[in-house]
């Protein structure tokens, strides 16, 4: 993994005398290698682009964990290549003197295994590029995980390559000839302390520390953002069929309306509010940083999450409906009528809320602590609500009265049948409820068909690649990281 320099001196260019050679290290930097482990976990897969040669790339690239074999230290690494060249290229009785004169080297037969030791199968160079045809090249760059000896050209046909492939490519980068790719590319990475203006000025983002391990930081968040969105339209929509179905079902048959306006006000208002916005920053689950990109054109709303929606709105309408019209005994509404039907719809919500917190993940799974905010919203929501049955002046705001302990105790165990129903739904429904359900299915196919892609390798001496579409990214400060991620965010 070293930049080698050669020294020579003498009178002019044309005579000089050879002196040494200098080997100057540029090491990846702290936490690479783990944030590259993270991002393969989650589907995402490196690659690295490098003006290095190919020895340096492919030693860095180990190091990282972009290649296999990425456990032996420099220092192993360095005791093997010198037995190597000692017992290779000199004889076994040569002295020291004859191991450092150049003209006592001879040639070895070429070794097909060297090929796959020093990354043949996985790494492309600059001039292997210009040889391929722009319309082969897509194809052609399918496994290869490390670009050599690139030009500012080659890191731009790289981008335009993987976006003919259906990808969607992100690119980092830091100096002036990286602008071209960096603008080319879907997202544009620039370093904000050691790139150039030009860089920062073509990029779509740049960062402020120039930490490769931010970018992994920010691909889980963005993971987390997407999922919590979907938690929380999960709860928002479950709300409000629930409120639209109760009313619809009344009104068909004739009865009377369950709630009235300014109940639903505050339903909407203030019970829906503050636990719908602390969803929306659940902390990020370790099973949500596993699941593989998504594709830009899949949807938010899915199939899985209308369904949770619509069992959840199903069962809360039922349940508030069979309290009003238990209550509902003489055919008058009387302010206990309303006020079980409130309670119990409000208490149902809560309940509802609690269990959009995960989307996979049963009520008793997920931790009451972990989430402070949630924890303010629904002391707020419980505050608010004892607010307005107990206190009299809100009683006569929204025509309430008080209720009994066993009023209370009857209204907690029907409403908490919602946490019941959601762990039936995660427990065996998951193929229908759960959208991360698909994405475990899609992890055991991964790892499948990289078994079969290491099996053929072994079989065939050559790396066959795959059409998968995944997240590409660098590692290596002072590299050129390239990563796309298959028409997916």
């Amino acid at each position: 993994g070293l930049r080698v320099l050669a020294m020579a001196y003498g009178p002019s260019l044309e005579c000089l005398t050879f002196a040494g050679i200098v080997g100057m290290e540029d090491p990846p930097r702290e936490g690479v290698p783990e944030s590259v482990a993270q991002l393969e976990k989650s589907g995402v897969k490196v690659l690295m682009v490098t003006g290095d040669s190919k020895e340096t790339a492919v030693a860095i690239a180990r190091r990282c964990g972009i290649l296999e074999g990425s456990h032996s230290t420099s220092s192993d690494q360095e005791g093997d290549w010198t037995t190597f060249r000692r017992t290779s290229l000199l004889p076994e009785d040569s002295s020291e003197e004859e191991y450092l004169d150049l003209n006592s080297f001879h040639p070895v037969p070429h070794n097909p295994l060297d090929d796959v030791e020093y990354g043949a199968e996985f790494a492309l160079s600059g001039s292997q590029l210009d040889a391929i045809g722009a319309h082969n090249l897509p194809d052609s760059i399918v496994g290869v995980k490390v670009f050599y000896r690139v030009a500012p050209r080659h890191k731009l046909a790289l981008v335009r390559a993987l976006q003919q492939r259906g990808e969607i490519v992100a690119m980092t980068g830091d100096g002036v000839n990286d602008a071209t790719a960096l603008k080319a590319a879907d997202i544009g990475v620039a370093m904000g302390k050691g790139g150039t203006d030009v860089a920062k000025e073509a990029a779509d983002v740049v960062l402020a520390d120039d930490n490769f391990t931010t970018i992994t930081n920010a691909v889980a968040e963005g993971k987390g953002i997407f999922f919590n969105i979907r938690n929380f339209l999960a709860f928002q929509l479950s709300t409000s069929f629930a409120a639209l179905a109760m009313e619809s079902v009344a009104t068909v048959f004739g009865l009377p309306s369950p709630l009235n306006a300014m109940q639903i006000l505050w339903i909407n208002i203030i019970m829906d509010g503050p636990p719908a916005q602390s969803l929306g920053v659940e902390p990020v689950d370790a099973a949500v940083l596993k699941e593989p990109p998504r594709k830009t054109s899949d949807p938010i709303v899915t199939r899985a999450l209308l369904t949770r929606a619509v069992s959840s709105a199903a069962l809360i309408m039922f349940l508030t409906l069979t309290v009003f019209s238990h209550e509902l005994d003489d055919g008058h509404v009387t302010r206990r009528d309303t006020t079980m039907t409130f309670m119990t719809f409000v208490n149902c919500d809560l309940f509802n809320a609690y269990a959009c917190r995960s989307s996979d993940r049963c009520f008793y799974e997920i931790s009451p602590f972990s989430n402070p905010s949630f924890l303010w919203a629904m002391g707020f929501s419980v505050v608010g609500q004892f607010a307005v049955i107990y206190f009299p002046p809100l009683q006569a705001v929204f025509q309430t009265e008080s209720l009994s302990l066993s009023d209370l105790l009857l209204i907690v165990c029907l409403s908490s049948s919602v946490l019941f129903l959601d762990t039936v739904r995660k427990k065996f429904l998951q193929q229908y409820c759960s959208d991360s359900w698909k994405g475990s299915i899609l992890r055991k196919l991964r790892k499948k068909k990289r078994g079969v892609y290491k099996n053929s390798k072994k079989r065939d001496g050559k790396a066959t690649g795959s059409s998968g579409r995944r997240k590409h990214c660098s590692s290596k400060s002072g590299k050129t990281p390239a990563f796309e991620n298959g028409g997916k965010t």
